[in-house]
């Protein structure tokens, strides 16, 4: 089994980017003054964008964005539980589980027979 590293390495990237600015604007929407939170949040999601374009060009758009929207998904989950301090239930944790699964079938690191 081949592994995709350059578009793993690309969705590694889009991830952060996409991951920091979605957190970061919690802290933004918290202190809509700061114009500090802005432009991290603005700087997070241009280089999500671009990011974005590259994955779809391997991928394309169905699979690109099922998997980036998933591990966007978890990221942010996780963001919200351990630095904002949120509560899910027990039906949100297994939903996140099946997102992680799911990302891992979708970038065909499993497999079915």
């Amino acid at each position: 089994m081949q592994i995709p590293w350059l578009l793993i390495a690309l969705l590694g990237l889009n991830f952060l980017f996409s991951a920091t600015g979605d957190s970061l604007s919690k802290m933004w929407a918290t202190y809509p003054s700061s114009r500090l939170w802005a432009v991290l949040v603005l700087g997070c999601s241009v280089l999500a964008a671009v990011t974005w374009m590259l994955v779809i060009r391997r991928t394309g758009l169905a699979v690109g964005s099922s998997i980036m929207l998933l591990l966007t998904m978890i990221a942010t989950v996780l963001a919200g539980l351990f630095m904002y301090k949120e509560q899910i239930t027990r039906g949100e944790g297994i939903g996140v589980v099946l997102g992680i699964v799911a990302a891992l079938f979708l970038l065909n690191i499993i497999r079915l027979p």
